[in-house]
């Protein structure tokens, strides 16, 4: 029973003046904290408003011919097509290796050969984004805009 008494003891010497010096310097932080949490949010929204700004204005580009956008899908499907190229002859050099269970390295290769299909997957579908957008260019401007405000304030 003395165990616990002693336990309650130190408690209490070690506990109150804690949770009062925490107490202080929560208060004294949480300002400094706030700020600059609030900062980095006000960051990130205005790093994610560049990124699609500069998206928007390369469809427009794209919408008013002053960019070529074949050579843009060009451009994407042959990396899409290398990617799968490189997938593909890492998963046939895995399987013709004969050997089931696969040692942990041959493991590593098909996981990068995933992860390049995956890459390959994304580079045909900002293809299908791109020629989406630039079908319904009206649309797809007005949400835009509904998003992120008025793109050019002289129309």
């Amino acid at each position: 029973m003395s165990e616990f008494w002693l336990g309650v003891l130190i408690t209490l010497i070690v506990g109150i003046p804690g949770a009062y010096a925490m107490a202080l310097l929560a208060n004294m932080h949480t300002p400094r904290l706030a700020q600059y949490l609030q900062s980095r949010k006000l960051l990130k929204t205005h790093k994610t408003k560049q990124q699609a700004l500069r998206v928007f204005n390369r469809i427009k580009a794209f919408h008013d011919g002053t960019s070529d956008r074949y050579a843009f899908y060009i451009l994407l499907t042959g990396s899409a097509i290398v990617c799968t190229i490189v997938a593909s002859t890492l998963v046939l050099s895995v399987v013709f290796q004969n050997e089931f269970p696969i040692h942990y390295s041959f493991g590593i290769l098909i996981l990068f050969a995933a992860l390049t299909f995956l890459i390959a997957l994304l580079l045909l579908s900002s293809i299908y984004e791109t020629s989406r957008q630039l079908e319904r260019f009206d649309d797809y401007k007005a949400e835009f805009e509904q998003r992120w405000g008025a793109i050019d304030p002289k129309t």
